[in-house]
Formats: structure tokens, sequence, C-alpha cells
């Protein structure tokens, strides 16, 4: 694999296709932001699932990457330790480059936007939890003493803790 041409192409359809993923894996996210703020706790097995396969895709289009890196590495008789993507990008000609680095940079944008969406995700689903953990704090607490011990001994409370659980959904 000496041609530059065939170096741009296949790195060019790398990196569309991460985007292509990119742009399913946000969808996702979004999917499980509204998922969050609903409280809707059924759809969250799928859209776990969707964004494993999505995340094994990325990972194998990264194998593909660095497989096509390596081979360029070896044809340039270089060490595989010092070719990057960046290098073989660099080592372009001049308007296969330019589309490689746009696609490159439209990637990296997308991957931070990714990183935010997760991010947003993650205090969500914490505020949730915190919620929840709260309310269940909440709900033992407002429990009257009914004379009821425990096998140790100890006054217990009783009734129905998590009611304010029950009630949301």
């Amino acid at each position: 694999m000496s041609n530059y041409a065939s170096a741009a192409v296949s790195i060019l359809d790398i990196l569309t296709r991460e985007e292509a993923h990119c742009d399913l894996l946000c969808q996702t996210l979004q999917q499980e932001r509204s998922a969050l703020r609903r409280l809707s706790v059924t759809e969250f097995p799928s859209l776990n699932e969707q964004r494993l396969q999505n995340l094994q895709q990325f990972q194998s289009l990264e194998s593909e990457r660095v497989a096509v890196v390596n081979r360029f590495a070896e044809a340039w008789g270089l060490p595989r330790e010092t070719v990057t993507l960046q290098v073989v990008i660099s080592r372009l000609d001049q308007p296969d480059k330019r589309n490689v680095e746009r696609c490159h940079e439209r990637l990296t944008a997308k991957v931070r936007a990714l990183r935010e969406d997760t991010a947003v995700n993650a205090v969500l689903m914490a505020g949730i939890q915190t919620l929840c953990r709260k309310a269940m704090h909440l709900s033992m607490e407002a429990l009257p003493e009914q004379g009821i011990y425990s096998a140790s001994g100890e006054s217990q409370r009783v009734g129905l803790g998590g009611a304010m659980l029950r009630q949301r959904g």
C-alpha cells in the first residue's frame, strides 16, 4: 500500500463511517436524555443495547484505522510506533489531504460533542439517583413507630417504604 491515493480513500472511508457512528450514538444519547427526563426506566435496556452495539462498531473501526496506519508504516519502512494517522495524512497529496483533514476535523468535533452529551446525561442520572436516595430516606423517616419489634428486640418502623417513588412511577 504505497499509493497515497489509496491511503486517502482508505482513511476517508474509515473516518466517514466513524462519523456516521457518531451520529447514531448522538441519537441514542438524545433518546437516553429524553428517557431520563421522563423517568422512563423501561427504555433503558434497549438504549443501552444500542449504545453497546455502536461502541463495538467504533472499536472495530479503530482497529481498521490502526491496521491501515500500520500498513503504511511497513510500506515506508518506519517503526509502527512513529507513524500515526496524522503522519499518514501529512504525506497525502493536497486535494486528498484537504478532504481527509476536513473529515477528521468534523469527526473530532462530533466526538467532542458526544463527550459533552455523555457528561450531561451522567449529571442527569446522578441527580435522579440522589432524588431516589432522598425519597427513600424521607419515606422511612415519615413512617410512625408502630410498636413492632425486630428479631433483636429493637423497635422498628413499618409501613410502605418508598411510597413516594411508587406514586411517581
